[in-house]
């Protein structure tokens, strides 16, 4: 049966994507799960969320075409399963990362560009097919894309549905990192664990300025925004993670952040 593995390593959690049969593809029962899962790791304190895919074949081939409603009926549509899915990967409040360890198609692909973080394995290509499947993207997922790669990549993407492969996609900005395939999974752990070290208020706030400014870009901040943004930083800045930081700066050691 698909399903959602999560596993805990030290400060951080990852999540595999399990449904190897079908190349990870995502379903209405797996996007539950995915939101659940962002929910307990905000309420477990998880410092940083890894995403991976079971196996070395996919990510995730996107969302199951055989689980698509056919025909007008009541129930949910998947466009509106998917969003909730990305708005809660978007909503955890610390660092998420996608560990490419194969293909990312559609939704699969959606996913990986929520994330704050891409490390991919080469091959890991990412495609976007929806003009291929006579499918109008939802308004958010574009958004997302946009916001990464620009208008012009992401209408080449999205006009074309063509695999944009690990070098080309390292060049645009899809993915951040391309390690080799022995190496991949290790740098993506190694990276997430070194996010999970740094004091977490600090992290999680810079993590919500920047979603802030993403929105900001487009219509500037609100008198709520900038009063959420100067209590952030006027949070951390009055922690005693702060002090801690500094306090092992000048005594050359590792910190012991507590997250208050």
């Amino acid at each position: 049966m698909p399903g959602l593995l999560s596993a805990d390593r030290g400060r951080v959690r990852v999540l595999t994507i399990d449904n190897p049969h079908k190349r990870n593809a995502l379903d209405f029962p797996l996007l539950n799960a995915l939101q659940e899962a962002c929910a307990a790791a905000a309420r477990d304190g998880v410092r940083c969320l890894v995403f991976r895919g079971a196996g070395q074949r996919a990510f995730s081939s996107g969302f199951d075409i055989s689980a698509i409603p056919t025909g007008p009926q009541e129930g949910d549509r998947p466009d509106l399963a998917v969003e909730r899915a990305m708005e809660a990967v978007e909503a955890v409040p610390c660092p998420t990362i996608a560990f490419l360890n194969g293909a990312a198609y559609g939704a699969g692909g959606e996913l990986a560009v929520t994330c704050d973080l891409r490390v991919a394995r080469p091959g890991a290509a990412i495609a976007m097919p929806p003009a291929r499947l006579g499918v109008v993207y939802a308004p958010p997922g574009l958004r997302r894309f946009v916001a990464l790669v620009g208008s012009a990549r992401t209408r080449e993407l999205f006009f074309t549905g063509r695999a944009v492969e690990t070098d080309e996609a390292l060049a645009w900005g899809l993915v951040d990192r391309v390690v080799p395939a022995d190496h991949a999974e290790p740098a993506a752990l190694e990276l997430a664990e070194q996010i999970a070290s740094n004091a977490p208020l600090a992290v999680q706030g810079m993590k919500r300025i920047l979603r802030l400014l993403d929105a900001a870009a487009e219509r500037g901040f609100t008198d709520e925004e900038r009063a959420e943004v100067a209590a952030l930083r006027r949070r951390a800045f009055e922690s005693d993670d702060v002090r801690e930081g500094r306090a092992a700066f000048l005594e050359k050691r590792a910190p012991r952040f507590r997250g208050a």
